[in-house]
């Protein structure tokens, strides 16, 4: 990348110049019919590196597309990668859409719970109960005409109560007395339950673990494979706890009970498969409904069967139940879509066991429907939370699943959903990288949004209406990313387009200019505007005889020093630096922006100025490091009136200036201060709006190149001026003084000098009335027309 070196004359002052050398290894943009930039009298040209030959505008398109079509990528990588955080965000916001839109509850669906609930429990004692007790209960079941009874109990233990294992208890106990072998030759418990789930349609549960042992449950279906074999996908097991094997014997079929919370200990899905070894086992709850239909086994598709999109990973897209086909997740798994809580699918146990001929009710629940058995009592422990209850009886779980699927409610997720969610994130990550960067913040963010909505709306119509899981994290995530990257590089480049500007004007101009120029750049075009303005000009005292003792480095030094901080106390003051004329300033208020107060904001600044002059005297004639003249003095002149203000020059160069007839008044306001030996004079427009401060009348000056006199004023001081003594007691005498002088009554009014002189001490301008008394002298010895007015005639600038 190469760069040009401009060479710049800086001019210190009109005795002498420094050339420096300037390498140019910044950027800057300016308007589109500038290409020059300007320095101090001297052209500089820009070279730029090849690749950012653009605009500004178009920089602040292409750039941010550019980086609005990288961002999208990198979200899909992690997409793809499945890191938690999209997972869980996935998760919850599918819990929300099931708690707005619940599954509406449809009693004909052909299942029912009966629950062994605490009411249960305190009529019929705790758990578990005798099997005989069981038997009767199951046997009631099968009365009621109930077409699966499916128990989401585990009956892995021989009854304690039974009459083999009472025997053993007996004789234990050295108090017992009797006949036992004719109660060891009753029939066991275990064995009445078994008879009477003999005579039923049952399906027992059994528990999955991950302790290996070597039990296995009976499993009662084939399985039989569509396409590859996927159940490698499935939830693997390595040990079981299965039901006695005098009630398997017996049962139609058997099932897992155990369910698999998510890290959050939500139940979002239930596993309809599960592997133990190199056996595949169904659930309990469609081990039910397959019980109900009297099928002989289930089919199991996979992803590369009849048609499905092939896959490295082999995964479970559907499982055939009897004439049922059940959609999965991809390791064999139900999305459960849940009801609110419904008294009505749940019956008690305890009426099943209250054998009243009366109570027909529960029997018609129950007549042709599959029944699942469980608890909802706290101490049994088979409490699940999900999306919609944070408290919900495991049983209930099963029996939805078999609800879902009788009414054909499924919640689908087609495998090539992850792959369309991918392309709707990267179409609109696309037209988000096109439109974006042409859009201001507002718009951006309004579309954004908008879209955004569009997006969420859609996923939750498809939930709600179709029942389809269309997951719109990854795309909001992309709106989002894509809104904040495109707004920030935006953002950053007009950032950077500002601080190019203000980096090269604040030399020049007063930071609220420089901060109006960067941005909106349009500024830098010819014009200007009229505005009622105070302006300033400043001038050192003797600064010729002052250079002319020092070295040109020493001048250099001097000037820093003075300027520097005369310059900050203006800008401070809400003052615009127009310009530097050697040793003299010139500023102005009132523009760029509005300063409803600037005759006091300038007033005030230039009394501030002198006391700032006043400790650099004295901070510097102290020390002798550094060449400092003897007491350095300066004259200031303010005034306020029309100017026309604003970009003034050539189309070559310009700076931001003013000029009108205030302005040339206040230049020669500024020369007058040298002949009345005062420090600051001011215009009598400016002294109209500055009446609370320390002002005393001057004189009526008809100054070089005017026709008109002007009244002006000594500024003397601030409110904290105004109010001492000796100002006070000055401003009457002054006023006797000035009226005499102006009857030309010459000894009357000389006769005031003596006391105003020592009273304007204090005020530091009792220079002033030296001056008015050696006019007086000459007055008297050639005095003016009769005519005069007080009217004093200027002869010099």
């Amino acid at each position: 990348m190469q760069f040009n070196t401009a060479r710049i004359l800086v001019y210190k002052s009109s005795r002498f110049k420094k050339k420096i050398s300037y390498q140019k290894n910044y950027l800057l943009e300016l308007t589109p019919n500038l290409a020059d930039y300007f320095v101090t009298g001297q052209i500089m040209k820009f070279s730029l590196p090849t690749w950012l030959h653009l605009s500004a505008k178009q920089r602040k398109t292409v750039i941010p597309t550019l980086i609005g079509l990288l961002a999208p990528l990198f979200i899909v990588a992690l997409y793809i990668g499945t890191p938690k955080f999209f997972t869980q965000s996935t998760e919850l916001l599918f819990d929300a859409y099931q708690r707005l839109n619940p599954r509406e509850y449809n009693p004909n669906t052909g299942v029912r719970i009966i629950d062994i609930d605490e009411e249960s429990l305190k009529r019929h004692g705790q758990w578990p109960w005798p099997r005989t007790k069981m038997a009767e209960f199951n046997q009631n079941l099968t009365d009621a005409g109930a077409a699966v009874i499916a128990y989401d109990i585990v009956f892995s233990e021989p009854d304690r109560t039974s009459p083999e294992n009472l025997v053993k208890v007996f004789k234990n106990n050295p108090k017992a007395q009797g006949n036992f072998e004719n109660v060891q030759a009753l029939t066991s418990h275990d064995q009445v339950f078994a008879d009477a789930i003999s005579r039923s349609n049952v399906v027992t549960g059994f528990f999955l673990i991950n302790d290996k042992n070597d039990l296995r449950p009976v499993r009662k279906a084939g399985m039989a494979i569509g396409g590859t074999d996927p159940t490698g996908a499935l939830p693997q097991f390595t040990g079981s706890i299965p039901a006695l094997p005098i009630l398997e014997a017996q049962v139609r079929g058997a099932g897992t009970v155990s369910f698999q919370p998510k890290a959050d200990g939500i139940v979002r899905t239930a596993p309809l498969l599960s592997r133990l070894g190199d056996t595949v086992y169904p659930s309990l709850s469609i081990e039910a409904l397959r019980a109900a239909q009297g099928a002989g086994a289930y089919k199991i598709r996979g992803n590369d069967a009849s048609g499905e999109t092939k896959s490295i990973d082999k995964q479970v897209v559907a499982l055939q139940v009897g004439i049922f086909e059940v959609p999965t997740t991809k390791s064999g798994e139900f999305r459960l879509h849940f009801t609110e809580n419904v008294p009505e699918r749940t019956v008690p146990a305890w009426q099943v066991l209250a054998n009243d001929p009366d109570d027909t009710a529960w029997k018609d629940k129950v007549n042709g429907h599959i029944v699942f058995v469980g608890t909802s009592a706290e101490g049994l422990k088979d409490i699940i939370a999900t999306p919609v209850e944070t408290r919900l009886a495991g049983v209930e779980a099963h029996a939805q699943v078999v609800e879902q699927i009788l009414g054909e409610q499924f919640l689908k997720k087609p495998d090539w959903m992850a792959g369309m969610e991918i392309v709707s994130f990267l179409f609109l990550g696309l037209f988000l990288a096109l439109v974006l960067p042409r859009l201001s913040a507002a718009k951006g963010s309004i579309l954004s949004a908008v879209l955004a909505v569009g997006v969420f709306y859609g996923s939750f119509y498809a939930f709600k209406e179709q029942h389809v899981l269309f997951d719109p994290v990854l795309v909001l995530i992309g709106i989002l990313t894509s809104y904040l990257v495109i707004t920030l590089s935006s953002f950053y480049l007009t950032e950077s387009e500002r601080s190019r500007i203000r980096s090269a004007f604040s030399m020049y101009l007063s930071p609220t200019m420089v901060k109006k120029v960067s941005e909106d750049p349009g500024l830098l075009t010819l014009g200007g505007e009229e505005r009622n303005m105070t302006i300033l000009f400043l001038d050192i005292r003797g600064f010729s005889k002052i250079s002319h003792g020092l070295e040109p480095n020493e001048i250099t030094t001097f000037l820093n020093i003075f300027l520097t901080p005369m310059t900050n106390i203006l800008q401070n003051g809400h003052a615009t630096i127009d310009k530097y004329i050697g040793d003299a300033i010139v500023a102005f208020w009132n523009a760029p922006l509005d300063d409803p107060e600037h005759e006091k904001n300038a007033a005030k600044a230039v009394m501030k100025m002198m006391r700032n002059l006043d400790a650099l005297n004295e901070k510097y004639m102290a020390q002798s490091e550094i060449k400092w003249p003897d007491d350095v003095r300066m004259g200031i002149g303010l005034n306020t009136g029309i100017c026309c203000v604003g970009n003034l020059g050539s189309e070559q160069r310009f700076s931001y200036s003013m000029i009108g007839d205030a302005a040339n008044l206040a230049s020669r306001i500024e020369g007058l201060t040298k002949q009345y030996k005062v420090h600051v004079l001011v215009g009598n427009s400016t002294a109209e709006k500055i009446g609370e401060f320390a002002i005393i009348e001057a004189d009526l000056i008809q100054v070089v190149g005017r026709p008109t006199p002007e009244r002006v004023f000594i500024l003397a001081g601030e409110e904290k001026e105004a109010a001492t003594e000796d100002y006070k007691a000055l401003l009457p005498i002054h006023k006797k003084f000035l009226e005499a002088y102006r009857e030309q009554n010459w000894k009357i009014a000389e006769s005031f000098i003596p006391e105003l002189e020592a009273l304007a001490k204090s005020l530091d301008f009792h220079g002033y009335y030296d001056v008015m008394r050696d006019r007086i002298a000459i007055y008297k010895n050639d005095p003016p027309p009769k005519d005069w007015g007080g009217v004093y005639v200027a002869t010099s600038k």
